[in-house]
């Protein structure tokens, strides 16, 4: 999805100049090896270690009191993250001294899929916010630094010109694994900067009710996309911006997604063997479809404009490929989720009541 060369944040675009996937098992061959990458905010909980000691005075009176979910509505009613003081200075200043604009900012950490859970266990909260990095990147997003890896001569250099981006380590106390980025001011943002945005399953529903009800124009992911594919799995049928009525089984048999018992644990212990991989793949083709449209359409938007002679004598030739390429995540859904079900039909036939 992205890449980071020298501090710049790019959109990686190789794949969309692959050979399109004729066979199933290219699918597999495709995604196993593709890696989601991302800048994610985790709205914390009052009760994370984050909010505790030296944490607790840092945080703005008006959301103190509130639980994450309160929090994470503010912010998307708002369209504003509240930058909040942190860092290597954040504990130095005199006793009463406000804290500064210069150390006041906004955190994103830069995580694979499969590190995502541990930020939502450091902050007791699976509400996430997923920004495109280029919007991030206009706003002057830099890398956290750490005074341990810095002489004197940098260090200077920092204090003078990003305070907020300064962090130190040691024996109780390293967040290197958070591999965390800000921004030195409060975001103000509109709903087209962002991706999409992570609710717990069991609120699934609720968020996209309630982004209906109040027009809130944010696309939603249950958080086990990131933490559980096989939890993904059995949620994928009722996410609206896919609208599954029925899934097509032995290739054109089509069956309602009701018929299907909840899994023995026997049963989810085959299926995992069998389907593993498969629903792995469902999680990143997921998140890849609705991160990755922005930047195939900007792209295929610019591409169209150019002129035809020029088009023929570059790579740019290879459109064909790419508007192939960019409705693969979504085909890709579909393709595996026909292939699970069927695959669980096999497993749990003699449990299921046929008309």
């Amino acid at each position: 999805m992205i890449t980071i060369n020298n501090g710049r944040i790019s959109f990686v675009e190789k794949h969309l100049f692959d050979p399109k996937i004729e066979l199933f098992d290219g699918i597999i061959e495709r995604y196993k090896g593709y890696h989601v990458e991302l800048f994610l905010h985790v709205v914390s909980d009052p009760s994370c270690r984050y909010e505790k000691g030296v944490g607790s005075t840092r945080t703005s009176k008006d959301i103190a009191e509130l639980s994450a979910k309160e929090r994470f509505l503010s912010l998307l009613r708002r369209r504003e993250i509240t930058a909040n003081p942190k860092g290597f200075y954040a504990n130095k200043f005199k006793k009463g001294e406000e804290f500064p604009d210069e150390i006041k900012s906004v955190s994103f950490a830069h995580c694979k899929q499969e590190e995502v859970h541990r930020h939502f266990e450091a902050r007791n909260s699976e509400y996430g916010i997923i920004f495109y990095h280029d919007f991030l990147q206009s706003l002057g997003m830099i890398p956290v630094r750490y005074v341990n890896e810095e002489d004197e001569e940098s260090i200077r250099c920092l204090v003078f010109n990003e305070p907020f981006a300064l962090e130190a380590y040691g024996g109780n106390y390293d967040m290197r694994w958070e591999k965390e980025w800000r921004i030195n001011k409060s975001l103000v943002f509109e709903t087209q900067d962002v991706a999409f945005i992570t609710v717990p399953d069991s609120e699934y529903h609720e968020f996209i009710n309630l982004t209906i009800h109040e027009n809130l124009d944010y696309l939603v992911l249950p958080a086990s996309v990131f933490t559980d594919p096989f939890q993904f799995f059995l949620i994928a049928d009722s996410m609206e911006h896919h609208s599954w009525q029925q899934i097509r089984i032995y290739g054109d048999w089509k069956v309602d997604f009701e018929m299907f018992p909840k899994f023995t644990d026997t049963e989810k212990e085959v299926f995992l063997k069998e389907c593993g991989l498969h629903i792995e793949c469902l999680a990143k083709a997921e998140i890849q479809n609705v991160y990755e449209h922005r930047y195939i359409s900007r792209f295929l938007n610019f591409a169209s404009r150019l002129d035809d002679d020029f088009l023929r004598k570059t790579s740019f030739n290879e459109l064909s490929l790419v508007h192939a390429n960019a409705g693969e995540p979504y085909q890709t859904h579909r393709d595996l989720m026909m292939h699970c079900y069927t695959a669980r039909f096999e497993i749990q036939r003699e449990n299921i009541d046929l008309p």
